[in-house]
């Protein structure tokens, strides 16, 4: 009976060993996972992209990011240590108590599954640093595109009714020309008639 016993328990410990043993294998693994996967995602943000993400006050929201790899990185190293540790442990020969077992393998057990779902979910937010990345880095012309393209046409539809008008009610130049200049000096603010009146005799050749 005690022979039996102790195969049993010497099973235990061979079957522990190897799962130990190759689980530490894996952690190593993903360990290189996740430092490349910060080496990767710090070295595509570039100084133009970080110098936006300043300016709009989000850059603790990327370190937080960032550091989400770095604690999962050091959760891994920590507990690739400890499984080699219970692994040196379990071929000692010691007294084997259950109840130890049990609360080890508990503990191990889910920092193992907590690693493995924390880093899953790195993939969704490397997913979003492309994003970020991408956002961030576009070209402020084609930003400005399209509004430049609504005041091109807002100029053209006001030049175009401007034409019409003055056909219409037979207004001259020199008529027109004349009531938006009062109006240049009646509603805009006075810092800027200056400016609004330079921009006035460029568009409409005015000599002085």
């Amino acid at each position: 009976m005690t022979n039996l016993k102790e195969n049993k328990i010497e099973y235990i410990v061979t079957i522990t060993q190897n799962i130990l043993l190759n689980t530490t294998f894996g952690l190593l693994g993903l360990l290189g996972f996740i430092i490349s996967g910060l080496a990767v995602i710090s070295g595509t943000i570039g100084h133009q992209v970080t110098h936006k993400i300043i300016k709009k006050k989000k850059f603790d929201s990327l370190l937080s990011i960032l550091f989400s790899f770095y604690f999962i990185g050091r959760f891994i190293g920590i507990l690739i240590v400890l499984f080699i540790l219970s692994y040196f442990i379990m071929g000692i020969s010691l007294k084997f108590n259950i109840y130890l077992y049990g609360a080890i393998s508990i503990v191990l057990s889910y920092s193992l599954f907590f690693t493995v779902f924390f880093s899953v979910s790195l993939l969704g937010t490397c997913l979003n640093m492309f994003v970020l990345n991408y956002s961030y880095s576009r070209d402020p012309a084609h930003d400005n595109e399209s509004v430049n393209i609504d005041k091109i046409f807002d100029g053209i539809r006001i030049d175009a009714v401007t034409a019409l008008m003055n056909g219409k009610f037979n207004v001259s130049k020199e008529e027109f020309i004349s009531a938006l200049w009062d109006r240049i000096e009646s509603d805009c603010p006075q810092e800027y008639q200056e400016e609004v009146k330079r921009k006035c005799k460029e568009y409409y050749s005015i000599e002085d």
